[in-house]
């Protein structure tokens, strides 16, 4: 057999192994046969494979040959512009390096091949369509690789085969890494349609955190819009209970610098890093080994008509701590604690503004119900005491929250119709004529105009709670107004309102009569059950008396 026989022969068996390992579709194994094939076909002694990450512009270190005290570098990156291979990659072209250590562009600093005398190298860039996929370097081969044109254009070809390999693996990896997190985040996401709850909410996105990264711990810090400071807001997992109220003074800690410059911090090794808060681990007996933490962005909110644009901000961090396996946090984790801390983050922005809009849109009731009570002086704080009875009633008969909510407000409005009721008729002394009594009879339908002049009938508050307005002057014997209902055609909320409503009248001061005790309120609501008012609502604020939930108008100025 001929020597040219022979090296066609070598270069059959390496482009079959080639197509061997291109059929591999574990990235890591991969790589491996990959850079061995190629350190053998160049007869070199040691060489190194490094991935190219676009998004930080990295090199990740990630296979070794020939140097076991290199193990330890795998997953390390560096950044892409350093040494010979970041050179190789700029260029695009190989490179070949006859004096490894008497060349400038070899950085010593990264410790490749620790113990493995090098020589010469040959940095080869390994491109898909004119995109970066890696680098593989090879080390100690000898001149006559270089000097055969047919050696390098077969490694060449090998690389060419193999680069495509590697980014389907790598695709192929990817995407089941994506698939894996997408099922678990609709998992996540359908749990999250079930509860409006903020503190549940951000529990169960945290417990899922710590399942997702297989991480001891998860937390979720706040600022303190006053001091700066951190304030816990929710811990989950291992040592939660010894969590609470712990604080981080402004500008202090891993998760102080996060919030301030709304960078995202990954430290594998908290004892090598001053940043490390540790009176936190101290006061709660936790033991921090790793940290990633990222800022809470909560987001920009188009609230949407005319109110404008709620600006995004950082209102806080999140923290997961200490892999379960030991391993270092990887940019998978990151990504997917970012999405979890978005919806954190997204909840916590919601919340504090459905807690404002609640608190202004109470207020501003408040300040109607206030306003019409100003116009009588004995009936002061009359609509707030009506409405505090109603929802103890309703407490007392077990009417769900949502439903006792709707009617807190509803039955606070329940006098707004006496906006339109003369002063001179509300704060007469006097007993009232049969004329100014009949306007008087006219304020619950001025009440239920009023929601609908001003379209608030449409909101879910009020569409099915009205009936406080219009009924609770109705009686059950149909001799109530303004439209003579009977019975069960009286809502269960205008009968509640009824029975406040009567009770607050009669233990109130008037400028007719003195308040009457709360026991002679008591008697006067029995006798008038059945045939007035309805007697389930009358024992049930009778039993919300005896549990100190009702408080009279004396009790309250006491």
């Amino acid at each position: 057999m001929t020597m040219q026989e022979t090296r066609l022969n070598q270069y059959i068996a390496i482009i079959q192994r080639a197509n061997q390992i291109a059929a591999s579709t574990t990235l890591d194994q991969l790589l491996g046969e990959m850079l061995d094939l190629i350190v053998t076909t160049m007869h070199a002694s040691a060489g190194t494979l490094y991935l190219y990450d676009p998004q930080r512009h990295e090199l990740i270190f990630k296979v070794v040959q020939g140097s076991p005290e290199s193990e330890q570098l795998v997953g390390a990156r560096i950044d892409a512009d350093r040494g010979v291979a970041g050179a190789a990659l700029r260029s695009g072209a190989a490179i070949y390096v006859p004096d490894v250590a008497a060349d400038p562009r070899w950085d010593r600093r990264i410790g490749e091949l620790g113990g493995v005398p090098l020589r010469t190298m040959y940095c080869l860039p390994l491109t898909l369509h004119g995109r970066p996929v890696g680098v593989i370097q090879v080390f100690n081969l000898p001149q006559e690789t270089i000097d055969e044109p047919d050696e390098i254009a077969l490694v060449e070809l090998l690389s060419s085969r193999l680069v495509t390999e590697v980014e389907k693996a790598r695709l192929l990896e990817e995407s089941r890494a994506r698939e894996g997190r997408m099922q678990a985040l609709v998992e996540i996401i359908s749990s999250l349609t079930t509860t409006l709850d903020r503190n549940e909410l951000l529990r169960r996105i945290m417990a899922h955190a710590c399942r997702l990264l297989n991480v001891e711990a998860t937390s979720i810090w706040l600022r303190d819009m006053e001091t700066g400071d951190l304030v816990l807001d929710l811990a989950s997992g291992k040592g939660s209970e010894m969590m609470e109220a712990r604080r981080v003074p402004a500008g202090h800690g891993i998760i102080g610098h996060v919030v301030n410059t709304g960078e995202t911090v990954v430290v594998n090794d908290v004892s090598n890093d001053p940043r490390f808060y540790r009176k936190i681990d101290a006061q709660s007996g936790f033991v921090t080994r790793a940290i990633l933490c990222v800022p809470l962005h909560s987001p920009r909110i188009l609230v949407g008509g005319e109110r404008g644009i709620v600006e995004e901000r950082v209102v806080g961090g999140a923290q997961a701590l200490n892999p379960r396996d030991n391993r270092a946090f990887s940019q998978e984790d990151i990504e997917l604690f970012h999405t979890l801390a978005s919806q954190a983050a997204t909840v916590i922005r919601l919340s504090q503004l459905y807690a404002d809009t609640d608190s202004l849109f109470t207020r501003i009731i408040d300040a109607i119900t206030g306003a019409i009570d100003l116009k009588d002086p004995y009936t002061r704080g009359h609509s707030q005491r009506v409405s505090d009875y109603s929802v103890a009633i309703a407490q007392e008969l077990g009417l769900p929250d949502e439903e006792i909510y709707r009617l807190r407000i509803s039955s606070k409005l329940h006098d707004v119709g006496k906006i339109r009721i003369p002063d001179s008729i509300l704060k007469k002394p006097g007993r009232l004529d049969d004329d100014e009594f009949l306007e008087m009879r006219r304020h619950p339908t001025y009440g239920q105009e009023f929601l609908e002049e001003n379209d608030l009938l449409k909101l879910e508050l009020l569409r099915d709670s009205w009936q406080s307005l219009a009924q609770h002057h109705e009686r059950l014997d149909g001799k109530g107004y303004p439209n003579g209902l009977t019975g069960e055609q009286i809502s269960l909320f205008g009968r509640i309102v009824a029975v406040a409503d009567v009770f607050d009248a009669i233990t109130s001061h008037r400028p007719y009569r003195p308040a009457m005790t709360v026991d002679r309120a008591f008697e006067i609501l029995r006798a008038g059950a059945g045939s007035e008012l309805d007697g389930a609502c009358v024992e049930a604020l009778i039993s919300a008396r005896t549990h100190g939930l009702i408080q009279t108008q004396d009790e309250r100025q006491g």
